[in-house]
């Protein structure tokens, strides 16, 4: 009996720490920071500004060096068409 109560008392430990730590960082995650920009233990977001940002400027980089001749000044105003 000493055995069995002895498992059966590990066993309730281990499902209350998972327990705990599960519904634990959520309430640390809701209460501790609730600033737009911080990381949230179970929200993931719908998309990622700064991947875009990048994104976009290196597109803009690549279109400009294909259109203009790297040794091209341009300290004057006119038209490159």
């Amino acid at each position: 009996m000493g055995i069995a109560r002895n498992l059966l008392k590990t066993a309730a430990k281990r499902v209350s720490t998972r327990l705990m730590d599960k519904v634990g960082s959520r309430v640390v995650a809701m209460t501790t920071d609730t600033s737009s920009d911080a990381p949230d233990a179970f929200y993931e977001p719908k998309r990622s500004l700064y991947e875009e940002m990048v994104a976009k400027e290196k597109a803009e980089e690549a279109a400009s060096s294909q259109d203009h001749d790297p040794d091209h000044d341009h300290d004057h105003d006119h038209d490159h068409k």
